[in-house]
């Protein structure tokens, strides 16, 4: 979702500054955030204060978390594209979903807010007792619920920990350029076939299928 389908990072950049000034560090700005983000917002705040020389606490994450609950989607928009994307896929019979670390109640929040109207059939963010991504787990309940083959799904994310996670389950992986790492790093991680545009993919999506 992040960095693929939607722009949220103004809103994450807003929660963790919101403990960094809690804590007396100066604020990061939207790129500096961009290279944090991927594998869940603990990891990401414990970036951003170990780059501020501040120990990680948990009651940090509560005040993260609290903030970004309360601003779910202030700042966030759909990339341009998508919505045409994903209307496209759904008209041609494409069973999508949605898949993040991020924690599932905000997912959900974000998702019915600004997509509320694509049919997705399944949504889902962090859970306990299921790891996040790159381990292929939770990719792999998409497959159970859309009844296909791992290797019929194209996981289509923003990050070298979408593309391991397309890898780890037997997916086809698709790394889009236009979310929260640059070309640069995606191609040094290894990730491939690289998009620059939602018109790209929707060629792509349209003659795979």
């Amino acid at each position: 979702m992040d960095g693929t389908l939607v722009d949220t990072i103004g809103d994450i950049a807003f929660a963790v500054n919101s403990v960094l000034s809690h804590v007396g560090a100066p604020p990061i700005d939207k790129e500096t955030c961009k290279a944090y983000v991927g594998r869940g917002l603990r990891n990401a705040l414990s970036l951003a204060l170990g780059t501020a020389n501040v120990p990680f606490e948990d009651s940090y994450l509560d005040i993260l978390m609290h903030t970004y609950r309360e601003h779910p989607y202030d700042r966030a928009i759909v990339y341009p594209g998508i919505r045409r994307l994903l209307e496209k896929s759904v008209a041609d019979g494409l069973p999508l979903g949605v898949l993040s670390n991020k924690e599932d109640s905000l997912v959900q929040r974000i998702v019915h807010a600004l997509l509320g109207d694509i049919p997705f059939i399944h949504v889902q963010g962090a859970l306990d007792g299921i790891p996040l991504k790159p381990d292929p787990s939770s990719a792999l309940q998409f497959v159970e619920k859309a009844n296909c083959r791992a290797r019929e799904v194209m996981l289509v994310g923003d990050s070298e920990v979408d593309h391991r996670t397309a890898l780890a389950a037997n997916m086809r992986p698709a790394v889009v350029t236009w979310g929260f790492r640059n070309k640069k790093s995606l191609l040094s991680s290894g990730c491939q076939p690289l998009y620059d545009y939602p018109q790209e993919l929707e060629m792509e999506v349209g003659s795979w299928h």
